[in-house]
Protein backbone atom coordinates (compact mmCIF):
# COMPACT_ATOMS: atom_id res chain seq x y z
CA UNK A 1 0.00 0.00 0.00
CA UNK A 2 1.43 3.01 -1.06
CA UNK A 3 1.93 6.50 1.41
CA UNK A 4 -1.09 7.98 0.38
CA UNK A 5 -3.74 4.70 0.15
CA UNK A 6 -5.47 4.26 3.09
CA UNK A 7 -6.51 1.06 4.70
CA UNK A 8 -10.38 0.14 4.06
CA UNK A 9 -10.66 0.45 8.02
CA UNK A 10 -8.93 4.16 7.82
CA UNK A 11 -10.95 4.72 4.84
CA UNK A 12 -13.87 4.19 6.41
CA UNK A 13 -13.01 5.91 9.42
CA UNK A 14 -12.00 9.11 7.37
CA UNK A 15 -15.48 9.37 5.27
CA UNK A 16 -17.62 8.75 8.46
CA UNK A 17 -15.14 11.93 9.69
CA UNK A 18 -16.26 13.79 6.88
CA UNK A 19 -20.02 12.55 6.96
CA UNK A 20 -20.38 13.29 10.80
CA UNK A 21 -18.84 17.20 10.64
CA UNK A 22 -21.41 17.54 7.55
CA UNK A 23 -23.93 16.84 9.90
CA UNK A 24 -23.14 18.68 12.58
CA UNK A 25 -22.63 21.74 10.22
CA UNK A 26 -26.29 21.30 9.74
CA UNK A 27 -26.70 20.83 13.39
CA UNK A 28 -24.97 24.39 14.50
CA UNK A 29 -27.11 26.06 11.39
CA UNK A 30 -30.31 25.14 13.11
CA UNK A 31 -29.10 25.52 16.25
CA UNK A 32 -27.72 28.88 15.37
CA UNK A 33 -31.59 30.14 13.90
CA UNK A 34 -32.99 29.03 16.88
CA UNK A 35 -30.86 30.48 19.85
CA UNK A 36 -32.71 33.18 21.84
CA UNK A 37 -29.54 34.74 23.19
CA UNK A 38 -26.56 36.88 21.70
CA UNK A 39 -24.48 34.36 24.04
CA UNK A 40 -25.27 30.67 22.73
CA UNK A 41 -25.75 32.47 18.99
CA UNK A 42 -21.87 33.58 19.29
CA UNK A 43 -21.33 29.95 20.95
CA UNK A 44 -22.68 28.23 17.87
CA UNK A 45 -21.48 30.58 15.57
CA UNK A 46 -17.97 29.91 16.63
CA UNK A 47 -18.75 25.87 16.69
CA UNK A 48 -19.99 26.56 13.03
CA UNK A 49 -16.69 27.69 12.16
CA UNK A 50 -14.63 25.16 13.24
CA UNK A 51 -16.57 22.06 12.01
CA UNK A 52 -16.53 24.13 8.28
CA UNK A 53 -12.36 24.17 9.03
CA UNK A 54 -12.48 20.06 10.06
CA UNK A 55 -15.34 19.34 7.10
CA UNK A 56 -12.57 21.27 4.96
CA UNK A 57 -9.10 19.43 6.27
CA UNK A 58 -11.50 15.99 6.11
CA UNK A 59 -12.15 16.19 2.97
CA UNK A 60 -8.97 17.66 1.50
CA UNK A 61 -7.23 14.25 3.50
CA UNK A 62 -9.65 12.26 0.97
CA UNK A 63 -9.71 14.20 -2.19
CA UNK A 64 -5.53 14.64 -1.25
CA UNK A 65 -5.72 10.34 -1.48
CA UNK A 66 -7.71 10.19 -4.29
CA UNK A 67 -11.03 8.98 -2.79
CA UNK A 68 -13.26 12.43 -3.26
CA UNK A 69 -13.84 14.05 -6.53
CA UNK A 70 -16.54 15.98 -6.45
CA UNK A 71 -16.22 17.54 -10.01
CA UNK A 72 -16.84 14.40 -11.67
CA UNK A 73 -19.55 12.34 -10.74
CA UNK A 74 -19.25 9.60 -12.85
CA UNK A 75 -15.67 8.49 -12.02
CA UNK A 76 -17.14 9.15 -8.31
CA UNK A 77 -19.87 7.09 -8.45
CA UNK A 78 -17.29 4.31 -10.28
CA UNK A 79 -14.65 5.28 -6.83
CA UNK A 80 -17.87 4.51 -4.49
CA UNK A 81 -18.91 0.60 -6.37
CA UNK A 82 -15.33 0.10 -6.06
CA UNK A 83 -15.04 1.04 -2.41
CA UNK A 84 -18.37 -0.86 -1.17
CA UNK A 85 -16.67 -4.28 -2.90
CA UNK A 86 -13.47 -3.59 -0.95
CA UNK A 87 -14.97 -3.19 2.19
CA UNK A 88 -17.01 -6.51 1.35
CA UNK A 89 -14.46 -8.34 0.74
CA UNK A 90 -12.77 -7.50 3.99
Amino acid sequence: MDSKQLSVADHTIATDMLFETKAAIKDFATAITESSTPEIRSFLVQELRTAITQHEQIYGFLQDRGIYDAYNVPQQLQKDVQYASRALEH
